[in-house]
């Protein structure tokens, strides 16, 4: 019996909000308050729902990251996979997903967030990963997006670009905010 693990990671997986940890990990604390409040009326409209979780998270992103060299934010990225993925990790749902490593099962973590600071931590435990891209022009992150937010539905579209579900006969989703709604209905 072929089985398939999807799990989403912020607030399922890693007990926070990974965006969020990994800017104030990046721009520390003075920058990364200076810029919530710079953005509070734009993530007021996206908590009232006014504006897309995609246009808001595209405009956190190039508030903080644009123009950023994209080899600093692979170094940094690295850095906070080692020094704070192990410590956030949810352990019951990380002990489920160790056991399906042991059966050999398909594992791949689905994520709204960005491979850049997540890769090598899944590199190291063997598992796949389908995120959000960002578009990089000329080494630097521009803020915009290469791909759909891997949110909702596209987490689904993505999923099915990469992977054959026919192929298997069981499929495990772990997921528990909104944006995992549709993933967990391909559950078998």
């Amino acid at each position: 019996m072929k089985t398939l693990v999807l799990v989403d990671f912020d607030k399922t997986l890693y007990s926070k909000d990974s965006l969020i940890e990994f800017t104030r990990f990046y721009k520390r604390n003075y920058q990364f308050i200076i810029g919530f409040i710079a953005l509070f009326p734009m993530l007021l409209n996206w908590k009232l729902s006014k504006i897309s979780n995609e246009t808001a998270k595209q405009k956190f992103m190039t508030y903080f990251f644009r123009n950023e060299h994209y080899n600093l934010f692979l170094e940094k990225g690295k850095q906070f996979a080692d020094e704070n993925i192990p410590r956030n990790l949810n352990k019951n749902i990380w002990g489920k997903i160790q056991k399906f490593q042991e059966q050999k099962a398909d594992i791949y973590i689905v994520t709204a967030s960005f491979r850049e600071w997540i890769y090598g931590w899944t590199e190291e435990h063997n598992l796949q990963i389908i995120s959000t891209e960002l578009e990089i022009v000329n080494n630097k992150i521009t803020g915009k997006f290469k791909t759909k937010n891997c949110y909702g539905i596209e987490k689904v579209n993505r999923i099915n670009e990469k992977i054959n579900l026919e192929n298997y006969d069981k499929i495990v989703v772990f997921g528990n905010g909104k944006g995992d709604y549709e993933m967990l209905q391909l559950s078998k």
